[in-house]
C-alpha cells in the first residue's frame, strides 16, 4: 500500500491503491487537492482535520475556516439530527448515503457521501468522498416534472391527479367529509387554435391555466387531464352550494377576454358536477360522473355548470353565449 505523508497535517494516509515508487508525497498531496470530489478527513468526533482544494472552493471556505469544524455546521438542520448515527454507521467500517452541505453564503449543496474508516498514523478517522449531485438531482426533478405535471400548463397532469383523487377519497372517508369533482372543458378553444396556431393554443392553456388556480384555494388541486379538458378536487366541501360558489367564479373568470397574438379572444366553458359520497364512493365513478354532467352542461348552451344529479328545486347556472374570438376594431 502506498504512503502519503501530508506535511500540513504530520500524519500519513493509508491509500486504497498501489502506486509507483516513484510517486513521492508531494505529487500524493497535489492528487488530493486537484481531485474533482471533495475529499475529507474527520476525527471520530466529527471535526475536521483536513479538506482538499476542491472541497473548500466548493462550499465557499477557506482551509483555514474549515479545520477544526464540526461536520454539522455543514449540515441544514434536518440533515445536521441524522449525523451521530451516521458516524456510528461509518465506525463499523462504512457507509454511503445522500444528504445536504450548506456553503459559506446559505446555500444548499445535495450531496452524495462515501465514507470509511481508515487508520490514520496509528489513529482511525474517517475519510469521506463528498460528490456534488446538483446535476443529478436537477434532472431527477425534471424527470419527475415531467411525469406529474404538464409541460405546457404546469398543472398536474391526469397520473398526479388521480393520485390526488385517492388521496382526498382517503381523507374524506377517515374524517367523515364531503369533496367536489368539477370537470371542465373550454367553448371556443378550438377555433382560438385553428385561427392563430398551436403555439398561441399553448399560450391560452397557460393562460387559463393560471386564471383557474386563482380560483382554487390552496388545499383544491386543479389538473389538465386532456387537450382542453380540465378537473378540480375541491376538498372538504360542506355543502353543494360551495361547489357553485367555485363553478360561478371559474365561468366569471373564464368569460374575461384573452390577449392572442394582440386580439382580444372570448372562450368560456362548461362544468359538470359530482360530490363524495352523495353520488358515489368511488372514485373513478366519480370523474366519470363530473365528465358525464359536463356534458348534459354542454347540450344546456355554453358557459353553465349542472351537477351529475340536478340538485331539487334549482336550475342549471346558464350564461349568454358569447362569441369565442373577437377581433379589435
Amino acid at each position: 500500500m502506498g504512503m502519503c505523508m501530508m506535511p500540513r497535517m504530520g500524519i500519513c494516509i493509508n491509500s486504497e491503491f498501489d502506486s509507483p515508487n516513484t510517486m513521492n508525497q508531494e505529487r500524493y498531496c497535489t492528487l488530493f487537492d486537484l481531485a474533482a470530489d471533495c475529499l475529507m478527513i474527520l476525527d471520530l468526533d466529527g471535526i475536521i482535520i483536513d479538506i482538499n482544494r476542491t472541497g473548500h472552493e466548493r462550499l465557499g471556505f477557506t482551509r483555514d475556516e474549515m479545520v477544526g469544524m464540526h461536520i454539522t455546521r455543514l449540515d441544514p438542520p434536518e440533515f445536521a439530527a441524522k449525523v451521530p448515527k451516521r458516524l456510528d454507521d461509518i465506525e463499523k467500517g462504512s457507509a454511503i448515503f445522500e444528504s445536504a452541505h450548506l456553503r459559506k453564503d446559505g446555500t444548499a449543496m445535495p450531496v452524495e457521501i462515501n465514507s470509511k474508516l481508515i487508520e490514520l498514523d496509528g489513529k482511525k478517522v474517517f475519510f469521506s468522498v463528498i460528490r456534488d449531485i446538483t446535476g443529478r438531482r436537477t434532472a431527477e426533478q425534471r424527470i419527475a416534472q415531467l411525469a406529474h405535471f404538464d409541460v405546457i400548463t404546469k398543472l398536474p397532469n391526469r397520473n398526479l391527479f388521480y393520485d390526488r383523487l385517492d388521496q382526498a377519497v382517503a381523507r374524506a372517508r377517515r374524517y367523515q367529509q364531503k369533496f367536489a369533482v368539477l370537470f371542465l372543458d373550454l367553448d371556443g378553444f378550438k377555433q382560438v387554435n385553428d385561427e392563430f396556431g398551436h403555439h398561441a393554443g399553448d399560450g391560452l392553456l397557460g393562460m387559463v391555466a393560471e386564471r383557474l388556480t386563482e380560483s382554487a384555494r390552496d388545499m383544491d388541486t386543479v389538473a389538465r387531464v386532456g387537450g382542453d379538458e380540465f378537473v378540480f378536487i375541491l376538498n372538504n366541501v360542506d355543502h353543494p352550494d360551495n361547489a357553485i360558489l367555485v363553478a360561478n367564479k371559474i365561468l366569471e373568470s373564464l368569460s374575461q377576454p384573452f390577449i392572442v397574438n394582440g386580439n382580444a379572444c372570448l372562450i368560456g366553458c362548461c362544468i359538470g358536477i359530482s360530490i363524495f359520497p352523495d353520488d358515489t364512493d368511488d372514485a373513478e365513478t366519480l370523474v366519470k360522473m363530473a365528465d358525464d354532467a359536463m356534458y348534459v352542461a354542454k347540450n344546456g348552451g355554453k358557459n353553465n355548470y349542472q351537477f351529475f344529479n340536478a340538485q331539487p328545486g334549482k336550475e342549471p347556472f346558464m350564461r349568454q353565449e358569447v362569441l369565442p374570438i373577437k377581433f379589435p376594431g
